[in-house]
């Protein structure tokens, strides 16, 4: 049963604004690409996944993103619903029976966390994913039959499950660590060890080579 993920790459430099707080543009766009980077490796390394998508704004070249099997689109210069309709754009382009679609700043993401959302859905349940605080879901696991609606935003793990409830989906939740920890706010930085063997490669090269924003984002938290 094929599987295929989903991942949305907004217009580059719009992304992760609330960094600038403690980096720089260049820096933050490249902490950017690195996740990126990561986020599409392991998905395109998992023995279960057969094609990754990415869907991207302005900014992003396909040389950013790493060799093997990914489909690279261009978002549509005028989308009202931004991250949800470059989601959708791709759901109504492929026939897989399941579509992955996962945030891309998931630097900690790992072939376990991924094979524990899939094993999940095995029995035809959509699976939700949250974030750390279970206020945002940073992936969904949805079968092609499904009606179920995306809705990533605001408080949308909540919404993700009113959703399904109201759209009759059986569905499941995987709190997997991978997943959970995503990079939104300068705290967030002070996770990205370069020793940690969990952080994936381009983002250990990035914290290796930005040391001194590790300093800086201390400080930042100490304020």
């Amino acid at each position: 049963m094929a599987i295929e993920a989903v991942v949305a790459l907004k217009t580059l430099s719009q992304s992760k604004r609330r960094l600038s707080a403690v980096l720089n543009d260049s820096q933050r766009c490249d902490l950017v690409e690195a996740m990126a980077r990561d986020v599409l490796s392991a998905l395109m390394t998992h023995p279960e996944i057969d094609t990754v998508h990415a869907v991207c704004g302005n900014g992003w070249s396909r040389s950013a993103f790493p060799e093997g099997p990914l489909m690279v689109w261009q978002e549509a210069e005028k989308q009202e619903d931004g991250l949800i309709a470059a989601y959708e754009m791709i759901a109504a382009k492929t026939a897989a029976e399941r579509l992955l679609f996962i945030h891309a700043d998931l630097p900690f993401l790992g072939q376990e966390d991924l094979s524990a959302l899939i094993a999940a859905s095995r029995d035809h349940h959509a699976v939700l994913s949250p974030d750390f605080t279970e206020t945002g879901t940073n992936a969904v696991l949805r079968w092609r039959h499904q009606s179920l609606p995306l809705c990533f935003g605001e408080d949308s793990f909540a919404r993700h499950q009113q959703a399904a409830k109201a759209a009759e989906t059986p569905w499941r939740v995987v709190r997997a660590s991978g997943v959970t920890r995503d990079v939104d706010e300068p705290d967030d930085l002070g996770r990205l060890d370069d020793d940690d063997p969990r952080l994936g490669e381009a983002t250990a090269r990035w914290s290796e080579d930005a040391g001194v924003n590790m300093s800086l984002s201390a400080t930042h938290r100490a304020c």
